[in-house]
């Protein structure tokens, strides 16, 4: 993969801005990075989009995996996982990586990975969060949503020369039911979809805050970006 980025922000004619890909010639309304930590298994990152267009006989949006990597080694996976970045983030931004942040150990790592980068000049890593990680019924929520964009006659998940429909076809059920984050791959795959199913709710709620919060506050709106100022880092 050249360092080149190939996804273009462009604003369509109804003012809604969304992403476009150069080499597919495809729109999105949002692209993310889902991360799974090289701890007992190889590590695995996963790029994935939503359609900006809805399909209107299904109802919903389409989801596409754009690109994948796997890698045990730590320091390799998050050089991977900013290569990755920036080939699909727009000119001047750049999409979120979610993943797992309760690890100790694997967020330590980043921390000395980033102090790293900082002294040579270059910029850090930063990794968001992945939704429900804290509930006990992670892995019952994280397999129902695996199933949801894959059922037969409804599936809206699309793979494009990747690994993952063997790999996933490859796993009992009672595998996905019971422990569906220890296998890295799906664990990926899930977080991204976990943020990128709640796209169009969180563009409303962002339009709506920007809206009605002057006439609350009495203070104008320079700019709604809370939503890529979250960044997850070991504190110094």
């Amino acid at each position: 993969m050249d360092g080149i980025n190939i996804i273009e922000k462009k604003i369509h004619t109804d003012g809604e801005s969304y992403y476009f890909n150069t080499e597919k010639m495809e729109k999105y309304g949002e692209i993310v990075g889902g991360l799974a930590w090289p701890e007992t298994t190889e590590g695995f990152l996963v790029i994935v989009a939503v359609d900006f267009f809805e399909d209107t006989e299904l109802g919903t949006r389409h989801f596409r995996v754009l690109e994948e990597a796997t890698e045990s080694d730590i320091d390799t996976f998050l050089k991977h996982a900013l290569e990755l970045q920036k080939h699909f983030s727009p000119f001047m931004g750049g999409i979120r990586f979610y993943g797992d942040t309760t690890s100790l150990s694997m967020m330590e790592l980043l921390d000395q990975f980033n102090r790293g980068r900082r002294h040579r000049g270059l910029d850090p890593f930063y990794i968001t969060e992945a939704p429900q990680l804290k509930d006990p019924k992670k892995n019952e929520f994280y397999a129902q949503l695996i199933r949801k964009y894959t059922q037969p006659g409804k599936k809206t998940l699309h793979f494009c020369n990747t690994g993952l429909p063997s790999y996933l076809m490859g796993l009992w059920p009672d595998e996905i039911d019971k422990n569906v984050l220890d296998h890295t791959p799906v664990a990926a795959l899930g977080y991204a979809l976990a943020v990128l199913g709640t796209w169009k709710l969180r563009k409303r709620e962002i339009e709506v805050k920007a809206k009605y919060e002057p006439i609350l506050t009495g203070k104008p709106i320079k700019e709604t970006i809370w939503q890529f100022m979250e960044r997850t880092e070991l504190p110094k």
